[in-house]
């Protein structure tokens, strides 16, 4: 059986159905920085940040897709007006029957200059080594169709003859971010360039890149009376032919409470040029300095009537540290 029928075929029964192709998305992409924009890496006013998400979807259409994303990444000041910032990140994604699994670990660096008090931009760069494999065990295909029986048989071949079940490559991808606050109000906005070195990604023997995918997000944050603040915010992607806008809203309100000080909601949707793919609902608390939200997918594709409207659930852990300054005290000394 040639390999270019099988990958239709794995597509098909397997493949996974979002606009994002074979790349990874969050519904929280605010939560995961360092997957989508390596400039964001340090872009942050306390320490040292670690963050952590949990996304499953697709439970009511088969086995469900799962995809866990952790990382670290912190400031390096200098004095000046400059400073680095670098983190690491860890992703590890399995979708669907065939257990297609990928795994990324990725190195970031970015630059940040402070162009006044109050604006600031940086630049960043990522590289890392992404690994892919898949299992056709449990897997039927159309020679194991035993006529006999009506019924396909996983002890018949499944002449699979032409085609790796595993694939490495390294990967990069750069950013440029912009920070500011006036007054009260807080925009950010950011363009990046994910597989900027177009990878060889295939199973067979073909020659198949990975196209560069770009990405721009922007938000602010608002002031509202009786101490709310409305963030807006959006994120688009384009590679090829295909696109995809997240769109919403998050609200949140000081708790004047030891434990918990503040707590937020929001909303907001999915879609594409062609199909409106989801909406999607987020609330969360912070306490103690860690922020953690939930958020739920409400499918409302045409693959509505099988999902029923279920769609995709997703958690995610926001961590910053600051760390305490040490006070020096000088002593007077004489001089001889």
């Amino acid at each position: 059986m040639r390999c270019t029928y099988i990958l239709i075929l794995l597509v098909m029964l397997f493949g996974r159905i979002v606009c994002f192709g074979q790349d990874i998305h969050f519904t929280q992409y605010y939560a995961v920085p360092l997957v989508f924009n390596p400039a964001a890496t340090g872009a942050f006013d306390e320490d040292l940040r670690f963050s952590n998400n949990y996304r499953t979807q697709w439970s009511a259409v088969g086995v469900p897709y799962q995809t866990i994303s952790v990382a670290i990444d912190a400031p390096v000041r200098f004095r000046g007006k400059s400073g680095l910032g670098v983190g690491v990140m860890f992703l590890h994604d399995k979708s669907g029957g065939t257990k297609l699994t990928a795994n990324k670990f990725m190195i970031s660096a970015s630059y940040i200059y402070n162009i006044t008090k109050k604006q600031s931009i940086s630049v960043g760069l990522q590289g890392g080594y992404v690994d892919k494999h898949f299992t056709l065990d449990g897997v039927t295909l159309p020679s194991q169709y035993n006529p006999e029986t009506g019924l396909f048989d996983l002890n018949l071949p499944n002449n699979v003859t032409d085609m790796e079940m595993s694939l490495g490559y390294f990967d990069m991808n750069a950013g440029v971010s912009y920070r500011a606050k006036f007054q009260k109000v807080e925009p950010t906005a950011s363009i990046s360039v994910l597989h900027l070195n177009s990878p060889q990604e295939t199973f067979c023997n073909t020659d198949t890149k990975l196209a560069p995918r770009m990405l721009f997000s922007a938000e602010v944050g608002i002031p509202c009376p009786k101490s709310w603040t409305v963030t807006p915010h959006l994120l688009t992607t384009f590679t090829k032919k295909t696109e995809e806008l997240l769109f919403g809203a998050i609200a949140e309100h000081p708790i004047p409470t030891k434990v918990v000080t503040s707590a937020f909601f929001g909303a907001g949707g999915r879609t594409s040029f062609s199909n409106f793919d989801a909406a999607m609902i987020t609330a969360g608390v912070v306490f103690y300095g860690i922020e953690v939200a939930a958020s739920y997918d409400i499918n409302l594709s045409k693959l509505m009537q099988a999902t029923n409207a279920r769609g995709a659930f997703e958690i995610s852990l926001i961590y910053k540290l600051k760390f305490a300054k040490k006070n020096f005290i000088t002593l007077p000394c004489d001089r001889f």
